[in-house]
């Protein structure tokens, strides 16, 4: 063994051999209502990288709009195999920039290369045996102070969830809300009183038509002490969001309106919100979401990390970005897995009384389950 603690016999400087990508189905602990709708089960895509040294790197497709992450993955396989094969792992500049030239039909295949980045992430971390984030300027922080979703539904049974959540110990809430907003201000305020050290949080998922909506049901919730109140109007109406931000003392988070740097640029110039709810899938990548967090750095906004929810390869890697962010007081969604019923990996994602704790296996800390993939690889139909 070296001191890197790889096996002599091994390339230095290995190659990238195979790509593999396997479309799967796997089941929630419970359906998530929002005003987005009912699901059940998240149909993603894994991506395998294998490469000459003997390491298999893995990346999710995340992806709930557009389709869904298995029917892109199915899509994207072969041209992410003729764009990167052959190429150096070491080399993820040369990687990456092969992949999104291979990338070019719409925003929704930044989700493809945020997996890409993933699996190549967690395969150099695994060769030179070393956390992901390490790879990234290493981390600022210990923990994350997480944040768990109440599905919409009647009173009692978000009230029954938010206890549930609280007595595992999360100090964080978010209320999936539709468009009714007495009824949200009847949630926030028994939870407020249930739970008076307790940050709450609401999220509309673009549910309400116009900013005088969206205002009316802001109005409601200010005695009640809401930390953020997340997009409540559709991705493109900026001027909307503008005029709620200025009219409201809750802070507004982004997040359907912010995928990329462009998004982010766009959204900073009109003041449109407070906070950028990043996720690693839609920026295209955990390095992008360490640029966006900069850009709201610089424009004096919050960030937070964001969830579809992933399974653990996507919660990994949202865990990477979360403890290398330079800033991050908000609570953040870094806990897809647990939204789960089973995954697809072995992973050792560690949660304590409500923190994410720093990721410290090398790579993104996850080794395949074959026999969990097979069990549920799902068929795509193109």
């Amino acid at each position: 063994m070296n001191r890197a603690g790889m096996k002599a016999d091994l390339p230095a400087h290995p190659r990238i051999t195979g790509v593999t990508v396997t479309p799967v189905r796997v089941p929630l602990r419970e359906a998530m209502v929002t005003a987005l709708g009912r699901i059940d089960a998240s149909e993603y895509a894994i991506l395998e990288l294998t490469c000459e040294n003997g390491v298999t790197g893995l990346g999710e497709i995340s992806l709930i709009w557009h389709g869904n992450g298995a029917r892109l993955g199915v899509e994207v396989a072969p041209l992410l195999r003729e764009a990167i094969v052959g190429l150096p792992l070491l080399n993820r500049t040369q990687v990456m920039a092969s992949a999104r030239e291979s990338l070019q039909f719409g925003r929704h295949s930044l989700t493809a290369l945020a997996a890409v980045e993933m699996a190549v992430l967690d395969a150099q971390g695994k060769h030179l045996g070393v956390p992901a984030h390490a790879l990234l300027g290493g981390a600022t922080r210990d923990d994350v102070l997480l944040s768990m979703s109440l599905s919409a539904g009647t009173a009692d049974a978000m009230l029954a969830q938010a206890r549930r959540f609280v007595e595992d110990g999360f100090r964080a809430l978010k209320i999936k809300g539709l468009r009714d907003g007495e009824h949200i201000e009847r949630i926030a305020t028994r939870l407020r009183r249930e739970f008076p050290e307790v940050a709450l949080r609401v999220d509309l998922n673009m549910a309400c038509r116009t900013a005088k909506e969206a205002l009316a049901i802001a109005r409601r919730l200010e005695p009640v002490g809401i930390r953020s109140l997340e997009q409540p109007l559709p991705a493109n109406d900026l001027a909307g969001l503008a005029f709620l931000r200025a009219q409201t003392s809750i802070p507004l988070m982004l997040d359907e309106s912010v995928w990329d740097e462009r998004d982010a640029a766009l959204a900073i110039a009109q003041q449109a919100g407070d906070i950028v709810n990043i996720y690693v899938a839609e920026a295209g990548g955990i390095a992008a979401g360490l640029r966006i967090a900069d850009q709201c750095a610089q424009a004096g906004w919050e960030v937070a990390v964001g969830s579809m929810p992933e399974l653990a390869i996507g919660t990994s890697a949202a865990a990477q970005l979360a403890v290398a962010l330079p800033q991050l007081e908000h609570p953040s969604d870094v806990a897809g897995f647990r939204y789960h019923a089973t995954d697809v990996v072995h992973h050792a994602l560690r949660i304590h009384d409500g923190r994410l704790l720093r990721p410290t296996a090398p790579g993104l800390g996850v080794e395949l389950d074959r026999d969990a993939l097979d069990a549920h690889t799902m068929e795509v139909l193109r």
